[in-house]
């Protein structure tokens, strides 16, 4: 499993447990939940986040056309909310429920399928 840079820790006020933390990967940034947090700008930390309520499908179905296959597979994140953020990734361990896009690993409870996935997440904790 590989890691993660710390780029942001914005405490909710001063001395609070709560905080949104931007962490960086290999491909980019992603803003996320942290309870109680202890970390620091330019801590190094494990590449696992996890999902609270989310929905995965399959990004494809079976019987589609090979370069439609191909154009659903692309990873993609959009940040939808505070938290929240939908995109396209793939199944790193189905029995697991980890899926990586853009090189953040994100613990979702069910997956439905394997390979490429299309998912919605209310909200990223670390």
């Amino acid at each position: 499993m590989n890691t993660l840079i710390v780029e942001k820790v914005a405490l909710y006020t001063p001395g609070d447990e709560s905080a949104s933390v931007t962490l960086r990967s290999t491909h980019g940034s992603i803003v996320v939940f942290c309870y109680p947090c202890n970390l620091e700008t330019g801590d190094i930390i494990t590449n696992h986040l996890s999902a609270l309520d989310a929905n995965v499908q399959t990004a494809y179905l079976s019987d589609w056309p090979e370069e439609e296959k191909k154009e659903k597979t692309k990873e993609w994140l959009k940040r939808t909310g505070a938290y929240s953020y939908r995109g396209c990734g793939r199944v790193i361990n189905q029995a697991q429920g980890l899926i990586e896009v853009l090189g953040f690993q994100i613990e979702i409870e069910d997956i439905p399928c394997d390979g490429a996935v299309e998912f919605k997440i209310t909200r990223i904790d670390i």
